[in-house]
């Protein structure tokens, strides 16, 4: 297989994608139950009878929604036996929302299940991650606190521009998958850009624009390669980061790693070092479920 393309296919694809992201008929339709998601979001009389509607409309999405509340982090284990004992036991109306947004909007983006980029790995980062970003915003002082509901959507997303990738382009994904996998010690944003000349960042933007996603997750997802960032909701892009961070730490600890961009987070953040590795061992103890739980969604 080729891994590798020339400059000047690095040039015509990257100009080739940069068209498509422009013409938004070329893109992927928000599916319909995230238009009713947001539209649910932004109604004020929405109430959990609504949302359950929604949810369980969709058996898939009600089945994935049930065996995350099951989760052992939650302490509910098989007693959540419907849709609405998840949202109203365990997660919360808008942190249920934003689950089943995130459900959606994935679901909708078929791509290969193999490989250090593909759906099952895109699936136990991004769960990993969302969880990672609620946990560390609720543990930040209570006047920076950002919405830890939001941080966990931005957490389930900030990567959707992979898949958008892989949706679109099977045959350069699959490529850019074998070289995560050789270089393993690169920063895959950075292969993509060395293979493709355009990154997932900059496509997971493109889309949510398109499909009027909230300003708190398109800088998520803009700007979470870019903890320096200080505009408006720059805390939601540090969280990404710094989940992102922490799962290298969690995998590979013996890779050198961005330390002074990560204390430099982590005390923008209002964070102690007790707080993050609290968030760590959390994480480490849902780490075989939730592996399981990406499996059933790669399936």
């Amino acid at each position: 297989m080729q891994t590798m393309l020339s400059q000047a296919q690095r040039q015509q694809f990257a100009d080739e994608f940069r068209r498509r992201l422009a013409h938004v008929e070329e893109l992927p339709a928000l599916p319909e139950a995230a238009m009713e998601l947001l539209a649910l979001r932004n109604h004020p009389q929405a109430d959990v009878k609504d949302l359950v509607s929604i949810i369980s409309r969709d058996p898939g999405v009600s089945a994935q929604v049930l065996r995350y509340g099951r989760l052992s982090i939650f302490g509910y284990g098989e007693r959540i036996q419907t849709v609405e004992n998840a949202v109203t036991l365990v997660l919360g109306y808008e942190k249920a929302l934003y689950l089943t947004l995130g459900l959606a909007v994935g679901n909708s983006l078929t791509m290969q299940a193999d490989g250090p980029l593909g759906r099952r790995e895109f699936w136990r980062h991004s769960f990993t991650s969302a969880i990672l970003c609620q946990t560390l915003a609720q543990a930040m002082p209570k006047q920076q606190q950002p919405n830890a509901d939001m941080a966990y959507l931005s957490g389930l997303l900030h990567d959707i521009g992979s898949m958008l990738i892989g949706y679109l382009y099977p045959r350069e994904f699959a490529m850019l998958n074998v070289l995560v996998e050789r270089y393993y010690d690169q920063e895959p944003r950075e292969l993509e850009l060395l293979s493709l000349g355009i990154s997932h960042d900059m496509i997971g933007l493109h889309l949510m624009r398109t499909w009027n996603m909230p300003e708190e997750l398109l800088v998520a997802i803009g700007e979470h390669h870019f903890p320096e960032y200080g505009g408006k909701h720059s805390a939601y892009c540090k969280l990404v980061y710094l989940s992102n961070y922490l799962q290298r730490q969690m995998r590979q600890p013996g890779l050198a790693v961005e330390e002074r961009r990560y204390v430099m987070v982590r005390q923008y953040l209002g964070l102690d070092e007790e707080s993050v590795e609290a968030a760590v061992r959390m994480m480490n103890q849902a780490t075989a479920e939730i592996g399981q739980l990406s499996e059933d969604m790669a399936a």
